[in-house]
């Protein structure tokens, strides 16, 4: 229906508030038109039938309705059917026929106007914004002719056909000449100047006036036609619609006292003069419209690529870093250049920043061979990809290559794209940013990069690269009991009461003595580890057996258990130690976790001692078994349920969305929430079977929400998996479950978790950017939470991000809680992506995230998560509300 005229207009684009429009003295206004000019309309039409040639008043009534406020609309249409009654009153018309006239006015433009303001702002700046008019203005002429046509054949039994065709005729023409006046439009004079526009008018009224002065009979009504399409090529779409209204009224004016072709062999009064009047207008509107909106069009996408052509020179000439616009050479500038003539680029302009960075005179360096100043091997990998692009296969490179200047050596970063042909052939541009500084940190760094600073040990990241590298250098495993790759996570016990009595410098130094110890007990190719903390790892990267591996644990026991002396002080540690075993395939997280996980059990089996992780890994993997069992056994059995939490808009409550939640009404158990049984169902494989149902499901549940004629019907936030991701098709997945329920693609949105989107591989990159071109939303979940970069979300096609609930939980007493949604809520904003405030519980909560500019959040305080019946029924009083 009608949007309000409030979010249609921009404020410096009204020539009058609504409230003033649409005030007392407005009203009065409209409906003094709409009378004057139904009037003047019925006055003119031909005796015979009383139909007028065309209904200007039609036009005005639909331009009123298009932008009347809501609250406004009854007083506009009853304003329509009470002038529109009146004028046919005041010709003589009986009042029952007046009245069903003055209805069927009103009611067409009720009609054209709601199905032109269906997508937002009445506009016609495309083709098809003229479809779209001309199919409502269709449209709203068959009501007007089949009301007109009932009343004429209610009042006399006969006369509903050719009413009915008249007043098509009629108010068809009336709609088409005069909406575009009330529609966004491109206005002005084109690119013709206002002399010209006014000799164009004035030659199309000369010809208007010869055509159909009275008297004249010849058939040349066909020679407004080129002066008509001079305007359309050369002039706006509000001048032209001017210009055919102008065209309207004369026609109109001197057929009706016997001027022109059409009058001259029907004669004046006749309906079908009034026919052929209608059929000429409308000829003229379908061949200038069309032709004027095109031409608008055309002309606004000049000046779009006009404007991006000086954006891109300035931005070239004034960015922040090196811009080179270069060319592929067509040989050697001189001897001992050879290499540089395949795949070599030619400097053609650069920037001050540019020419600053590579040391030289910016008037010699132009023309010179720009990669004749990299080192052999980066030309010869630039040259490869220049190739590459030329040839269609790559879009562009980007990488650091070595440059020599007079200056010395430096380090670029440059990335490579190739231009459009129509810039020139062969032309490139290169972005460059003088990293060598950053390289020479980096490499100081590096030594670093391995090394726990405290105990000189390796550090968390060596240690994984170092367990990997073991487990690939296994023999196959062939039988049990062979080698295998050992990790020992060594956590001392009660270092903390070390820290309270001495201090943590005096701590810091009793980690220094462990690991000194730790390294005597190592043998030539283990490792020793500090992750952090009071936490050790020690590696052995081939073990012949679990009892070498036992034997060194127990070497480990001893030798930490003897008192350590610092400053004077002796301090007892002892340590519990925890065992992972792992074999071919392995993985240094696999390992890590199990051995973390076995050095809790030593913990809580009394300290100081040894646990391996083999023990529990058979009690959970008991569990699993029979979890799995009967996990697939509610699948079968249709146990699972769909629980809904609605995610709202912080600033009026409506509801926007919901996340679907899964839950299994386990037959002995009750009610189970996912973190019962989703770390089975996981470990199992059986992810991509559950996610496929729960994708599915929640479809069919959301494409059966009410919906709602006013507000937008919410979305469902489906959870997807790294399971179902891994499996191939999911693409073609979502796309069959959203044709098979009906659901619109914009509805779903698929959530997936920070860490997930932190291992995105090229493949589902590719994925996913599918998903999202086809209108699908896609959510970072529990953002905040891993350790991806923020600039992770510039990288990856999401739409929304969700802001974790601990943030949230703590952003009114933890300035960094508060400062994450902060940064959270601007960069969201800046790059157009919606954000969601999760585990929102109170009403403080809401008030300080909308304060900040967050407008969506989700939690405890509006809803838990309920049935899907429950939320569907909240769905419907909403609605009926």
């Amino acid at each position: 229906m009608f949007r309000p005229a409030s979010r249609r207009l921009r404020p410096g684009r009204r020539l009058l508030a609504p409230d003033v429009a649409y005030g007392p003295l407005g009203v009065l206004t409209i409906a003094a038109g709409v009378f004057g000019l139904s009037y003047l309309a019925v006055v003119l039409a031909p005796p015979d039938n009383g139909v007028a040639a065309w209904w200007p008043a039609a036009g005005l009534a639909t331009i009123a309705l298009m932008w009347a406020p809501r609250d406004r609309r009854a007083v506009v249409v009853a304003s329509v059917v009470i002038m529109s009654a009146l004028a046919n009153l005041a010709v003589g018309r009986p009042w029952h026929v007046a009245l069903g006239y003055g209805a069927s006015n009103a009611l067409e433009s009720a009609v054209v106007a709601a199905l032109l303001t269906r997508r937002g702002r009445p506009r016609l700046a495309t083709l098809d914004d003229l479809f779209r008019l001309v199919g409502a203005t269709a449209a709203g002429v068959l009501v007007m002719g089949v009301g007109a046509g009932l009343t004429q054949l209610l009042a006399d039994g006969a006369g509903f056909l050719v009413t009915a065709r008249t007043v098509v005729a009629s108010h068809g023409a009336a709609l088409l000449l005069t909406l575009p006046l009330g529609m966004r439009a491109p206005g002005g004079t084109g690119r013709a100047g206002r002399l010209e526009a006014a000799a164009q008018l004035a030659a199309v009224c000369v010809a208007i006036v010869v055509i159909f002065r009275p008297g004249q009979g010849l058939p040349v009504s066909f020679l407004t036609m080129p002066l008509l399409v001079w305007g359309a090529l050369r002039f706006g779409v509000k001048v032209v619609s001017v210009e055919l209204i102008v065209v309207a009224l004369l026609v109109t004016s001197f057929s009706r006292f016997d001027g022109g072709p059409f009058a001259a062999e029907f004669g004046a009064t006749s309906t079908a003069t009034a026919s052929l009047v209608q059929a000429y207008l409308v000829c003229c509107a379908l061949v200038t419209l069309p032709l004027a909106v095109s031409i608008a069009q055309r002309r606004a996408a000049l000046a779009r690529s006009e404007a991006s052509e000086r954006l891109f020179r300035q931005g070239f000439r004034d960015s922040l870093v090196g811009m080179a616009m270069l060319r592929l050479c067509d040989g050697a500038h001189g001897p001992g250049e050879e290499a540089h003539a395949e795949g070599g680029l030619d400097v053609v302009q650069l920037n001050d920043v540019a020419a600053r960075m590579l040391a030289g005179d910016p008037a010699a360096l132009v023309g010179a061979p720009w990669t004749a100043l990299l080192a052999e091997p980066d030309r010869h990998e630039l040259a490869a990809r220049v190739r590459e692009m030329l040839a269609g296969t790559s879009e562009g490179w980007h990488g650091e290559v070595a440059v020599a200047t007079p200056a010395g050596d430096l380090w670029v970063d440059v990335a490579l794209s190739p231009l459009a042909a129509s810039a020139g052939e062969n032309l490139f541009v290169a972005q460059m940013v003088d990293v060598t500084a950053r390289r020479a940190a980096e490499e100081r760094l590096t030594a670093q990069a391995q090394r726990d600073s405290l105990t000189g040990l390796a550090n968390r990241s060596r240690l994984h690269g170092e367990i990997d590298a073991a487990v690939a250098a296994l023999p196959p495993d062939e039988a049990d009991g062979g080698p295998g790759v050992a990790v020992l996570f060594c956590d001392l016990d009660d270092f903390k009461d070390v820290n309270d009595s001495a201090g943590h410098t005096e701590g810091d130094r009793v980690l220094v003595r462990v690991a000194e110890r730790l390294r005597t007990l190592l043998g030539p190719d283990d490792l020793a580890a500090r992750l952090g903390g009071d936490e050790f790892v020690v590696l052995r990267r081939c073990a012949r057996d679990r009892a070498d591996v036992e034997q060194l644990a127990s070497a480990v026991l001893a030798g930490l258990s003897a008192p350590i002396v610092v400053g004077g002080h002796g301090f007892t540690v002892g340590v519990s130690i925890g065992i992972a075993w792992g074999g071919p395939g392995a993985s240094a997280d696999d390992l890590l976790r199990d051995a973390d996980a076995a050095m809790y059990a030593a913990k809580a089996g009394g300290k100081r001692r040894a646990v391996t992780f083999s023990d529990e890994h058979r009690a959970r993997a008991v569990r699993a078994v029979r979890v799995e069992a009967e996990l697939r056994r509610a699948l079968e059995l249709g146990q699972l349920e769909m629980y809904l939490q609605p995610v709202v808009d912080l600033r009026d409550g409506a509801t926007v969305a919901a996340e679907a939640l899964v839950r299994w009404r386990h037959p002995d158990r009750g009610l189970l929430e996912p973190g019962a049984w989703l770390d089975v169902a996981e470990a199992c494989g059986l992810m991509p079977e559950l996610g496929a149902w729960i994708l599915r499901r929640s479809c069919e549940l959301a494409a059966a929400w009410p919906q709602s004629v006013a507000e937008v019907t919410p979305a469902v936030h489906v959870n997807v998996s790294a399971r179902q991701l891994e499996v191939p098709g999911f693409v073609a997945d979502v796309h069959r479950v959203l044709a098979e329920t009906g659901l619109p693609p914009a509805r779903l949105v698929l959530e997936f978790t920070e860490t997930q989107l932190d291992t995105v591989s090229e493949a589902l990159l590719a994925d996913l950017a599918t998903l999202r071109r086809a209108g699908i939303g896609l959510a970072a979940d529990d953002f905040g939470t891993g350790y991806s970069p923020l600039t992770r979300i510039i990288e990856l096609p999401i739409s929304m991000v969700k802001v974790d609930q601990r943030f949230v939980a703590g952003m009114l007493d933890d300035v960094r809680s508060q400062a994450i949604v902060t940064t959270l809520v601007r960069l969201t904003d800046s790059l157009g992506l919606a954000l969601v405030a999760e585990g929102v519980e109170t009403q403080e909560q809401a008030q300080a995230l909308q304060m900040l500019g967050c407008t969506a959040g989700q939690g405890f305080l509006w809803s838990r998560p309920v049935p899907a019946d429950v939320f569907h029924e909240r769905l419907r009083g909403a609605v009926l509300r």
